[in-house]
């Protein structure tokens, strides 16, 4: 019951603002509530532990002395990591723009400067900037002039991002990532969008007193969702920043976003946008602006992916053998409407589940097959 409970409460405060009926369930599920210790180490796991002391302050929820004590002691971290990580942006981007570079702020870095409350909101790992293909391997060499060194782990020539740039400051190491792409060349195959076209309908805003651009609205929704709830099924689960991410931004950016623009350019998101609502309900004006079909029953709410290629079928016992099959063939209601859902209608489950779905691991297989092959191959040419 408090595992459920655990969930129920951190889903509650994915969000960057509160609204009255979110605070009255928040409140109840607080009454009684014992795995404080639980719900403290699941909150920083998902990267929630300033969204959780901000609306559990707010609601003035009687809570154990250690755990808010934890609870307030995690919140000053990130938000000093922020201002670490801010500081070293402002470094950044006059090197950048002194240099002809232009780039785009992505995720965290731009979100905790523009649609947060406050920075340190917004836990971060990494700065992620989007650059043109052409420019991010002199980007990459003038960070290094600036006292960045690039990290040692190998990544595919193709990969959409060059390896991790790094340096340390105040004892904490930063971590910037240069993108010339939104997307890994993975399944689901992601439509990959043009740099130019989202630096012609780039957003300004300020890190201190310098200059910087973001992606519109719409794309930072779209890119916001696809990197967030339509990973590769080999990467890790969602964490709830990333419901967060979103749900702030809607209700942030309600009337400056263009939901014809959203409609006929990522109609796949729009669809996704009411199964958001069974993880943290939508304020008023989300729902009395665009008539989000909430009532209907979804199961396995905010249940990730657990099947396989995301978990190994080989080597385990019969009974969890078993239990990954299931998963792997039968997702939950919740992530399947959400990854494959490009409609709304009853007939679609049924849909992607039998011919969707199985299509995706299809291509999965392909992939190990292939990967297996040019193994075999290489020992081959190696004893040769």
């Amino acid at each position: 019951m408090n595992d459920h409970r655990t969930t129920s409460l951190l889903n509650l405060c994915a969000r960057g603002e509160s609204h009255y009926f979110q605070e009255q369930e928040l409140a109840r599920l607080c009454k009684g509530f014992t795995h404080w210790d639980q719900l403290l180490f699941t909150a920083e796991h998902h990267g929630m532990a300033p969204l959780l002391y901000m609306h559990l302050t707010r609601i003035q929820a009687d809570l154990p002395g250690d755990f808010i004590r934890g609870l307030r002691l995690l919140k000053l971290r990130h938000k000093q990591a922020n201002s670490l990580l801010m500081g070293c942006l402002q470094e950044i981007l006059p090197v950048l723009e002194s240099n002809g570079i232009r780039c785009l702020v992505l995720k965290g870095a731009a979100l905790c400067q523009t649609v947060y409350p406050d920075i340190g909101l917004r836990p971060m790992r990494d700065i992620d900037l989007l650059l043109a293909k052409e420019d991010v391997g002199r980007a990459h060499s003038l960070l290094v002039t600036t006292g960045f060194h690039s990290g040692d782990d190998p990544l595919p020539e193709d990969y959409y991002h060059l390896p991790p740039l790094f340096k340390n400051r105040e004892g904490m190491r930063i971590c910037v990532e240069l993108h010339h792409g939104l997307f890994p060349d993975d399944p689901p195959y992601y439509q990959q969008l043009d740099f130019e076209g989202l630096y012609q309908n780039r957003k300004r805003f300020e890190v201190g007193d310098t200059e910087a651009f973001t992606l519109a609205d719409e794309d930072m929704l779209w890119h916001l969702f696809q990197h967030g709830f339509r990973a590769p099924l080999t990467y890790e689960p969602y964490r709830l920043i990333s419901v967060a991410d979103i749900v702030t931004v809607v209700e942030n950016r309600l009337s400056e976003i263009n939901w014809d623009t959203l409609a006929g350019r990522y109609p796949r998101l729009l669809n996704a946008l009411p199964l958001f609502h069974y993880i943290t309900p939508w304020n008023n004006d989300v729902l009395l602006k665009k008539s989000f079909k909430t009532k209907r029953r979804i199961s396995d709410v905010g249940e990730p992916y657990s099947g396989w290629p995301l978990c190994t079928l080989s080597g385990i016992a019969r009974p969890e053998f078993m239990n990954v099959f299931f998963k792997t063939v039968y997702p939950g209601q919740w992530w399947t409407m959400l990854y494959y859902g490009k409609n709304t209608r009853v007939f679609s489950l049924f849909w992607y589940r039998i011919v969707s779905h199985p299509l995706h691991l299809l291509r999965w297989v392909k992939i190990y097959i292939r990967k297996s092959m040019k193994e075999k191959n290489e020992e081959g040419s190696k004893g040769r």
